[in-house]
């Protein structure tokens, strides 16, 4: 079903769109009118809403819309038996300290012990400026520890509602140190071997909580994706290749940028998490965003930006409807997707 060569120049993405899980493929050529193509459905998460996706070597961890007793993890590649349940408890009493008690929605991350292969997830609050609590899931075990990890509130913290990327078994997060909240210049890294987080990370720019700011992965490297609310320009930055968790450099070229104003009208950010993906041989970077105007209906639109690199002498656009939309607030969560073996016992 997903050949070598096809999976190369046409990428598998995973994508929750209004709520509902699919699989999507990839076409960056700027000779071709679609970009992005429906796949397949998933059976068995067909009559599931979910709200939040993550990916991990060929799993899904899928975060329902309504149902906040449990969480989902699923590998595709096995079909409708390899759907595993998670049930969790939330501490209320702890909770109660925010938002009146209102605020039940965990940041996860999802990744491995590199020297065991074992799958782990991890579940941590952190509103707005105190870790309450931190979990971990072995799925080994089928069950839920406290780990040991001290609030960092002299360091550094994560926004409410981040999300994290996994990549090489570990997941990333963007963070703001203890005493500049206001100024996100970091990366932090969990390590789901040593079940530590690294040190704050660099990122290429200095970014503030109103600003567009998303993480994608291209094979072994981290891209990032920054949007000024100021200036709407864009550009998106590739890691070097990343050996450890607990450090990154960047290449010290931007890998694309783009004036919005000039390409786009009217003109706005895109969402504070936009999802992205880039192909760095053609230098194409796919971006979606919805489409609701007063009076118009609501759309799922890919943004495709080619070009616009530092040698190059600009960028240029073109737009494809990926679906009609009824939700104009349920922003796109995606991901790549590449299919694996790996079994849920």
């Amino acid at each position: 079903m997903y050949k070598a060569a096809k999976k190369k120049d046409h990428p598998l993405v995973v994508m929750m769109m209004d709520y509902r899980v699919q699989l999507m493929r990839l076409n960056f050529s700027d000779e071709v009118g679609v970009i992005v193509n429906p796949e397949a459905k998933f059976i068995g998460l067909d009559q599931i809403d979910v709200r939040e996706i993550s990916h991990c070597d060929g799993l899904l961890l899928c975060i329902p819309k309504e149902d906040r007793s449990r969480l989902l993890v699923w590998n595709p590649y096995w079909g409708r038996g390899q759907l595993r349940w998670i049930e969790h408890t939330h501490n209320h009493h702890l909770l109660d300290k925010h938002l009146f008690g209102r605020l039940d929605r965990y940041t996860y991350g999802l990744g491995y012990n590199n020297s065991s292969s074992q799958y782990k997830i991890l579940r941590f609050i952190d509103y707005p400026l105190k870790f309450v609590e931190f979990k971990i899931y072995d799925f080994n075990s089928d069950s839920w520890r406290i780990l040991d990890l001290f609030p960092p509130d002299n360091d550094w913290c994560i926004q409410f509602g981040e999300r994290g990327l996994s990549l090489k078994g570990n997941t990333y997060w963007f963070a703001a140190e203890a005493n500049n909240y206001d100024a996100i210049s970091f990366l932090v890294c969990f390590d789901f071997t040593t079940e530590t987080f690294s040190p704050l990370l660099p990122l290429p720019f200095e970014a503030f909580p109103e600003d567009t700011l998303s993480l994608s992965s291209s094979s072994t490297s981290l891209v990032v994706l920054f949007q000024s609310v100021d200036t709407l320009e864009m550009e998106i930055w590739i890691s070097n290749t990343i050996e450890q968790p607990n450090a990154l450099s960047w290449n010290s070229k931007v890998f694309l940028s783009a004036n919005i104003k000039q390409l786009i009208s009217p003109h706005w950010n895109f969402p504070i998490s936009a999802c992205f993906f880039i192909d760095q041989e053609k230098k194409v970077a796919v971006v979606f965003d919805k489409y609701a105007r007063y009076g118009t209906s609501t759309r799922e639109i890919a943004y495709v930006f080619f070009g616009g690199g530092v040698d190059d002498d600009g960028s240029f656009l073109k737009q494809q409807v990926v679906k009609e939309s009824a939700f104009p607030l349920c922003y796109s969560c995606a991901c790549y997707y590449v299919p694996s073996l790996v079994q849920l016992n």
